[in-house]
């Protein structure tokens, strides 16, 4: 259907222990009341899922809390990202061979490879703290001869964006961490941030989305939390669904450092894309809900918003050249019911959150829905998209495994 257009990742047994446990994780940009009753969820018991393809999907298991997940172009390999939740005090990047759809951890590992840039990150403090590692949105960028920048939203031992470099010249690919940039404040604010997704621009900058800290620090760790002060307002949950509370997208450039990028005030800033030639960004408002275009480098913006029926979280280019997105299939009102009657749940199992999945033509921003889902027991609450030839992989912030749909 066409939108209306207005302007305007622990060695391998940690990972299968983790798995068999079936923990539970949180999303950053969900609603308070939602991330509040995905961290006191039970999680399960102790046999290991089944990963049996369900009648509508197949499944790639043994990948615990992904929020989002990202191909590597022209390669047999996917990478997504892993929070920590109950039992999992640590969270991973996980490596998936498109292939046969095996997955492990890829970092922290019990050995891991650090290279800090120099040039281009002499700022970042340090390595990562290996026992506290939460790994959220994800991008990559090509860099020539099967090598390949990622970028990694982190929110444990610190705010900020993680950098590797992946090799995928050898039969597995290796992954080097290289640096860090630490997460601005909210604008004209000394205010703490969170970010939560990012995308790669020319010339080794990069843009991420951000939003206020104070609302979503019952998701970070404890000491990172600590220093943040508690939301005043009572209201404020209500406040950021009606726009009164602005999360921003953050540019960074070597060398010149941080910039809010102009006109890109939204409410429940999340998923993010930029164009290949980085003259324009995609990014979604959870909390409106839409998904903007943002020009860059033009005065005045050139801003417009596709309004969606659903709450879209994260953002991706597919092989097509078109934009895939992802979120929950619920809006408002029925989102908290959702949210509390998980919180009252003791089940095991995934919350039967439904989801949809949005192709975005990224020329005429007309879209069009593919999929309506749900959500079941063993995969609900799509939180990451990719197109990967003729399946859509999702990922989702509460459950073991990433699901594969075939696209009609």
């Amino acid at each position: 259907m066409s939108k209306k257009l207005m302007p305007d990742r622990g060695d391998s047994t940690s990972a299968r222990r983790a798995a068999a446990r079936g923990v539970l994780g949180l999303s950053k940009l969900l609603p308070l009341l939602f991330v509040a009753c995905l961290a006191h969820a039970e999680s399960s018991g102790g046999a290991k899922p089944s990963c049996t393809p369900a009648e509508s999907a197949k499944f790639v298991c043994g990948i615990v809390n992904s929020e989002d997940l990202v191909r590597l172009p022209k390669t047999h390999w996917v990478i997504s990202s892993g929070k920590p939740g109950p039992d999992v005090p640590v969270g991973h990047l996980f490596l998936i061979n498109i292939d046969n759809k095996a997955a492990e951890p890829f970092f922290p590992l019990a050995h891991n490879r650090y290279r800090l840039d120099q040039k281009l990150f002499g700022g970042c403090p340090g390595k990562p703290d290996e026992d506290k590692f939460d790994a959220e949105g994800i991008n990559a960028r090509p860099i020539g001869n099967g090598r390949f920048t990622l970028y990694v939203i982190n929110h444990a031992g610190r705010e900020s964006t993680e950098i590797f470099e992946i090799d995928t010249r050898d039969e597995k690919p290796t992954i080097t961490w290289i640096g860090c940039v630490l997460t601005p404040p909210m604008p004209q604010s000394d205010h703490p941030s969170l970010g939560n997704a990012v995308a790669p621009l020319p010339n080794d900058a990069f843009a991420i989305s951000i939003n206020p800290a104070a609302a979503l620090k019952h998701t970070m760790d404890a000491d990172t939390a600590a220093t943040v002060k508690p939301a005043i307002d009572p209201n404020f949950v209500e406040k950021m669904f009606n726009g009164e509370i602005m999360g921003f997208v953050m540019l960074w450039t070597p060398g010149t450092g941080w910039q809010v990028v102009p006109g890109s005030g939204m409410a429940g800033s999340n998923g993010i894309e930029a164009s290949a030639d980085g003259k324009w960004l995609y990014v979604d408002a959870l909390l409106e809900p839409g998904i903007y275009r943002l020009s860059l480098g033009r005065s005045p913006v050139d801003r417009v918003v596709i309004k969606t029926t659903f709450h879209p979280d994260n953002i991706r280019w597919g092989d097509d050249g078109f934009l895939y997105v992802t979120g929950p299939g619920l809006t408002g009102p029925e989102l908290m019911k959702a949210a509390m009657a998980c919180a009252r749940s003791t089940s095991t199992q995934v919350c039967p959150v439904p989801f949809t999945v949005l192709k975005v033509d990224p020329r005429t921003l007309q879209s069009e829905e593919l999929f309506n889902e749900p959500g079941g027991p063993l995969f609900a609450l799509a939180t990451g998209v990719a197109k990967i030839g003729h399946e859509l992989w999702l990922s989702s912030v509460r459950t073991t495994r990433l699901a594969v749909y075939p696209l009609k």
